[in-house]
């Protein structure tokens, strides 16, 4: 069980960090409204693989978790783990959702620096998209996957 445990701990640290620090680079970017910024990051992250890697890690993650909730004599219908169930289905909803505009926004930006697009038709997408408010949910979410997993308050 303690190996499971570690490994549910790594992979889903793993997937937070690649897929927090991920937005939060764009993000910062559309609330500069910097569309140089945003291709820069854009191209930088669409060459890393960080997408795939942070879903591979999101599944190893849940799939530890399960493992380590099996062997370890847990009940699945705990209800920190009830709540758990649905903040990462929740999570893995809004974060795919945030990041695939996140991306489509980055590639308008590579476009618009290549000038096959308005530079001020990216920014009014930056504006009307929303995402720092969605990137702020990915956050809130990930705060509380963590405070439900530490406190186990059900």
């Amino acid at each position: 069980m303690l190996i499971f445990k570690a490994l549910h701990i790594l992979s889903m640290f793993a997937m937070v960090t690649i897929e927090i620090g991920a937005e939060f680079l764009y993000a910062f970017a559309i609330s500069r409204r910097d569309v140089r910024v945003l291709a820069t990051i854009h191209r930088i992250l669409e060459h890393s693989r960080a997408g795939p890697i942070s879903i591979v890690a999101l599944v190893a993650g849940v799939a530890f978790g399960l493992l380590t909730a099996a062997t370890g004599g847990l009940d699945f219908f705990d209800g920190w783990l009830i709540a758990a169930y649905v903040l990462v289905a929740v999570f893995a909803v809004n974060a795919g959702r945030v990041a695939g505009k996140m991306v489509r926004l980055g590639a308008d930006a590579v476009e618009a620096e290549a000038g096959r697009r308005p530079v001020e038709d990216v920014v009014r997408d930056m504006v009307a998209s929303r995402l720092l408010r969605w990137f702020a949910l990915d956050v809130a979410l990930v705060v509380a996957i963590i405070l439900d997993m530490v406190l186990k308050p059900f």
